[in-house]
């Protein structure tokens, strides 16, 4: 959240990446976040199952990545991340964002397709892979993502006013 002049605003929750077959939007909406914090959770020590919050699943998420040099760098030593959660931060993401762009074709993401995409795109790749998508997922649903400003158009290079055309003026 930022203070504008005493306004409260908000940044967006959801994220457009690049993903497996094209360009997806995730977004742990509530009903994503309230079904990924039952999946997470788990027993405690009386045998009651407890939902882990979606703000403690965050926290072990980004556990042990750190940015260096503008580079996501992963410190497994550090980590606390379940590869299930990371699995399951991405799925959700998914669904809730239901929007993909593959070959210039907008499509839905149903929890079928949602699914097929982490099983061919997610499973099977290296574990840091899911933990750093699954990293930006949250990061946006908890924090807000601001998107980066597209640059303005670069200005035409000022023309060189001859020696001539400055004495005419001045």
């Amino acid at each position: 959240m930022d203070l504008d002049h005493g306004r409260v605003t908000s940044l967006p929750t959801d994220i457009t990446i690049d993903f497996a077959d094209g360009v997806y939007k995730f977004a742990l909406l509530l009903p994503q976040q309230i079904e990924l914090e039952d999946k997470c959770g788990a027993p405690d020590q009386s045998g009651v199952r407890r939902r882990k919050g979606i703000i403690e699943i965050y926290a072990d998420v980004i556990a042990g990545l750190l940015v260096v040099d503008g580079e996501v760098v992963a410190n497994p030593m550090a980590g606390r991340a379940s590869a299930f959660e990371c699995r399951e931060v991405v799925r959700l993401g998914l669904i809730g964002g239901n929007y993909g762009l593959v070959d210039g074709a907008d499509i839905q993401v149903s929890p079928a397709r949602a699914l097929k995409l982490v099983e061919s795109y997610v499973d099977t790749r290296p574990l840091v892979e899911r933990w750093t998508l699954a990293a930006a997922i949250l990061r946006a649903a908890v924090e807000g993502f601001d998107p980066p400003k597209k640059a303005p158009p670069a200005k035409a290079p000022a023309k060189r006013i001859s020696q001539k055309a400055s004495k005419l003026s001045g």
